[in-house]
């Protein structure tokens, strides 16, 4: 007799197939949750993985699509798999588990491709922002997450402070993008009182200071941008801009130092106020 096929049971009768695929779904769970398969399950673990090496299906290459910033060693320690090991031997599940909690991984699927090759697809994690607190530095990820992993450099990303800048700062560098030419400029971002947010252009430390309003910060960074085009306001020699105030722009201008004391005194700041055109 023939051996019967699911496309001759499905062929038949629709509702016999789905009997059977029940029924068969049913019997398996069954199997796997019995005293029986409790007591051999070491034995008849041991069989299938000789029976897959006597088959030739053991492990040869481990392929991994999407890494980039996920170490290499660290991923094939956290696998503890072995070139020549049994291809059954893997646990799929257990494996996704730990792959999941590395660093930079944001999700992950492994399949077998038998006969030899475990295949791996990650999705990393993408870094916008360096996050420094306590005197660590953390990248932040585009879902405002710090990745638990320290950096030492910036690699050109933005330095962000404050208690809870890593979840508001995918929202800041979004309207900060708004106005590209301005955004390249920015260096760094506090966050002041967990209400609003002062940005840095040019130099973390000597640069221009743009103090953000909590209310509506896109429109006034916008508007920084406009006089900024018009007007050339960030060319000049000024340390701080102040747009808290919507009616009212506050620039804080590096005054000149005098002549014969150049060496000796130091930078200090006058301040102006421009009223908003009418």
């Amino acid at each position: 007799m023939r051996f019967i096929k699911f496309q001759d049971i499905k062929a038949l009768n629709p509702f016999l197939a789905a009997f059977a695929l029940l029924s068969a779904s049913v019997a398996i769970a069954w199997f796997l949750n019995s005293a029986f398969y409790a007591e051999k399950k070491e034995s008849l673990t041991f069989f299938i993985h000789r029976a897959a090496l006597s088959a030739d299906l053991r492990l040869s290459e481990v392929y991994v699509r999407g890494r980039d910033k996920t170490d290499e060693k660290e991923l094939l320690n956290t696998l503890k798999v072995e070139r020549g090991m049994p291809i059954t031997a893997i646990d799929l599940q257990q494996s996704r588990e730990a792959v999941q909690h590395l660093p930079w991984v944001k999700t992950v699927h492994i399949e077998r491709r038998l006969p030899h090759v475990l295949y791996i697809r990650l999705t990393e994690r993408k870094p916008i922002a360096v996050w420094q607190n306590n005197g660590e530095y953390r990248p932040v990820d585009s879902d405002g997450q710090p990745v638990e992993i320290q950096v030492k450099k910036l690699s050109g990303l933005p330095l962000v402070l404050g208690s809870d800048a890593p979840e508001k700062t995918p929202e800041l560098l979004t309207f900060l993008a708004q106005e590209p030419e301005l955004s390249k400029r920015v260096k760094a971002a506090v966050r002041k009182g967990l209400r609003r947010w002062d940005v840095m252009l040019d130099d973390i430390e000597k640069g221009i200071t743009v103090r953000l309003p909590e209310k509506d910060p896109a429109s006034a960074w916008g508007r920084l941008a406009n006089l900024n085009r018009t007007e050339g306001l960030l060319s000049r020699k000024i340390t701080l801009v102040d747009l808290r105030q919507p009616d009212k722009l506050i620039v804080r201008l590096e005054a000149p130092l005098k002549k014969g004391k150049e060496k000796n005194v130091s930078k200090t700041e006058a301040s102006i106020v421009v009223t908003k055109e009418p």
